[in-house]
C-alpha cells in the first residue's frame, strides 16, 4: 500500500484539510438548534431511521468494512443519553459513525456552522441531527439548552474536539477542554471512539478499526472547569493509546512553519 499524498501544516490545532471551501453563513439570532414541531420531528424520524441508519450501516460495514471494537462497553447505557468524542479523520465516516455507535438511540452531532451553510442541503444536515456551534455569545445559552434537551430525549451527542478534518491522520491532535463542560454540567457518561488505520494485503485503502473506550465520568468533587479538564485528559489519553495501534500512513503530514511555506511559494 503506497503513500498517496503529502500535506504540509503549520498549525496542528487550526489547519483544516477538508477541502470543502464552504462560505460560512452566520446563524440567525433566532436559530432553532433542535427540530421542533410535530411535522418536523416526524420528518426527521422518517429520514433518520428509514434512510440515514440503513445507509450508514451499508456504507460503514459493507462498503468501507469498518471494524468496531469495544461496543460492549456501551451495553447498558443505551437507555439514556451520552456524549461520544471521536478523532476527526474522515468526512463521510465521521458523519455516520455516531448513528452506528448510538444504535438504537438517535445521534446528534455538534458541528461547525459551515455544515448548515451548504447550499441546498444545509436544512437536511440540521434535520438529521447536526447542531451547529454559534460563533457569537448571543446564542450560546440556547445552544447549551438544546444539548440538554437532546440528552433528556436520550439522544447520543457526538463531538469532534479536534474540530478540523485531517484525512487518514494516525495521531491525535491537541484539543481543548471546552466541549467537555457539557457532560460535566449535564452529569452524563462519556465514551470515546478512535478511528485507526492498518495495512491491508489487498486493496488500495487501509483497513479501518474503530476502538470504543469508556465510560468516563466527571469528577463531582472538582469544580466544573477542573472536572472538564480531567475528563478531557482521560479521553485524550485513551484516544492516544488507541491511535498508537495504527500501522499505515496513507497520507503523510509534515510540519512546515508559515515562514518556510511563504518562502516555498516565492
Amino acid at each position: 500500500m503506497k503513500l498517496q499524498k503529502v500535506y504540509y501544516y503549520s498549525d496542528e490545532v487550526n489547519d483544516d484539510f477538508a477541502g470543502t471551501n464552504i462560505t460560512r453563513k452566520e446563524l440567525p439570532a433566532d436559530y432553532e438548534f433542535l427540530n421542533k414541531g410535530f411535522w418536523r420531528r416526524l420528518l426527521r424520524g422518517i429520514i433518520y431511521h428509514g434512510i440515514v441508519k440503513p445507509v450508514a450501516w451499508v456504507y460503514g460495514r459493507l462498503i468501507k468494512r469498518v471494524k468496531y471494537v469495544g461496543k460492549k462497553r456501551m451495553k447498558g447505557f443505551k437507555k439514556k443519553g451520552a456524549f461520544i468524542y471521536g478523532n476527526h479523520t474522515s468526512m463521510l465516516l465521521d458523519a455516520i459513525n455516531p448513528s452506528l455507535l448510538a444504535f438504537p438511540r438517535s445521534a446528534d452531532v455538534v458541528i461547525n456552522a459551515d455544515a448548515v451553510s451548504i447550499k441546498g442541503i444545509g436544512w437536511l444536515v440540521k434535520l438529521i441531527g447536526g447542531i451547529p456551534i454559534p460563533e457569537g455569545f448571543h446564542a450560546i445559552a440556547r445552544f447549551n439548552a438544546a444539548l440538554g434537551e437532546a440528552i433528556k430525549k436520550r439522544h447520543w451527542i457526538a463531538v469532534y474536539p479536534e474540530a478540523h478534518i485531517w484525512h487518514y491522520y494516525t495521531k491525535i491532535r491537541p484539543f481543548p477542554q471546552t466541549s467537555f463542560i457539557y457532560p460535566v454540567k449535564l452529569n452524563t457518561p462519556v465514551f470515546s471512539y478512535t478511528m485507526t488505520y492498518h495495512k491491508r494485503k489487498h486493496g488500495k485503502y487501509p483497513k479501518r478499526i474503530v476502538y470504543i473506550d469508556g465510560p468516563f465520568y466527571a469528577d463531582g468533587s472538582l469544580s466544573p472547569k477542573a472536572a472538564a479538564l480531567k475528563l478531557r485528559n482521560e479521553v485524550y489519553a485513551a484516544m492516544c493509546a488507541r491511535a498508537e495501534t495504527s500501522d499505515c500512513e496513507f497520507i503523510k503530514y509534515i510540519y512546515r512553519s508559515k515562514e518556510d511555506g511563504e518562502e516555498a511559494q516565492q
